[in-house]
């Protein structure tokens, strides 16, 4: 009886219990993974026979270890609760949390596509330790709040005596602060940059070392977070504006742009080419600015970006701050070139055939992956070889396979 071959696209393959018998049984066999987990004893049993491995990582693992694939977001405590040794995936932002060293021995491997967090004390403690994104290692002797602070009187009236770790930004706007009972309560961050209001500034200048990369917002200008500049943005905040992050300026941004009389941009200003003009005539300050395409797409886990939505918007799609960025592998490479824009993203999955056009349109991208996701045209070329299209080729398609 002739064999079959066999095809398996998944985002994980667990070839931890593969038995000869059933690789005897296929002529050949292609797996196209982002992740292909085996032990020793199949790795060597896998090298023996007809197959083709294209994976991001290849991680050798017990076969009696838990298997977890988290997509999104995952806490690791001193309550997680695991009852056998398992090797974990996170597809999106790991936290491990302060306390967590029991729980932590558990893990016999962890692999992070996106972001991790840990505590100084904790860095020996970690297990085995991959990650396709940023790494963050915070002061185990700090309390450690969200990325971004904005100090409002609540914040003031619950402070201790005690550091506080803000991994990007802390914001003092104003707005009748009592900045000095922050001063006599011995607080004080640890943080990157600091946005203080100028009226504010010389006290709170106390509360940050001189590490600390400092802004200020002039009088007279109103705080404003990522902002898309709109008419309702101006009424509520007034012609005279401090961004604090990126700004948009789209096709619905013309009126509130003819409102303004000045601006200034603690970030990147993304903007449709027909209104440069009129944006740098208010004199504008800011770090960067960019051309955009028309439909923004952004602080996302997971897009999955298919051929319709790139016909559908005739002004094209800029993606920015996405983790895992899917390209669907009927869009041509002509058309990513001339329709999408990618920015500050994790990882962009893609087709061999596109991958070029992909780095063209890509900027502060973590990673462009094409082994996980095999074009079509890609999978052509391997078949005139394997003759994979053929009425005796099984394909699976699937997240999750096991062998």
């Amino acid at each position: 009886m002739e064999k079959k071959k066999l095809v398996i696209n998944s985002s994980v393959c667990d070839a931890r219990y593969v038995s000869e018998s059933t690789l005897e049984s296929y002529e050949s066999i292609v797996i196209n993974a982002a992740s292909i987990i085996v032990t020793r004893e199949t790795r060597e049993l896998l090298s023996r026979y007809n197959i083709s491995m294209n994976a991001a990582d290849v991680t050798e693992v017990p076969a009696d270890a838990e298997l977890m694939i988290e997509n999104g977001k995952y806490e690791i405590t001193g309550s997680t609760v695991i009852l056998r040794p398992a090797v974990l995936i996170v597809n999106g932002k790991l936290d491990i949390g302060k306390g967590s060293q029991e729980s932590l021995k558990k893990f016999l491997s962890i692999t992070v596509n996106g972001s991790v967090s840990f505590p100084s004390d904790m860095k020996e403690q970690l297990p085995e330790l991959n990650v396709n994104g940023s790494t963050d290692c915070y002061p185990a002797d700090a309390i450690r709040l969200k990325s971004n602070l904005v100090v409002d009187r609540t914040f003031i009236i619950r402070a201790k005596n005690a550091k506080y770790y803000v991994k990007n930004k802390v914001v003092i706007a104003g707005g009748n602060l009592d900045i000095s009972k922050l001063v006599e309560k011995g607080a004080a961050f640890i943080t990157k940059q600091a946005i203080i209001a100028e009226d504010l500034l010389e006290e709170a200048l106390t509360l940050f070392g001189e590490e600390v990369d400092i802004k200020t917002i002039p009088k007279e200008f109103s705080y404003v977070s990522d902002a898309v500049l709109s008419d309702a943005l101006v009424r509520k905040n007034g012609n005279k504006l401090f961004v604090d992050g990126d700004l948009t300026v789209n096709n619905e941004s013309e009126s509130a742009l003819d409102k303004l009389t000045s601006i200034k941009v603690n970030g990147t200003v993304l903007i449709i080419k027909k209104f440069m003009d009129k944006f740098q005539s208010l004199d504008a300050e800011y770090n960067e600015i960019r051309t955009i395409k028309g439909k923004i797409l952004s602080d996302k886990v997971n897009v999955e970006i298919d051929k319709r939505m790139v016909t559908k918007q005739e002004d094209g799609i800029t993606v920015t701050d996405c983790v895992m960025v899917h390209l669907n592998e009927d869009i041509t490479p002509e058309e990513i070139e001339k329709k999408l824009e990618f920015t500050d993203c994790g990882c962009i999955f893609c087709s061999t055939d596109q991958r070029s056009a992909v780095e063209l349109v890509s900027e502060d991208v973590g990673r462009i992956d094409d082994s996980s996701r095999m074009g079509l045209s890609a999978m052509k070329e391997m078949a005139e070889g394997l003759h994979l299209f053929d009425k005796d080729t099984k394909v699976v398609n699937t997240v999750k396979y096991k062998m």
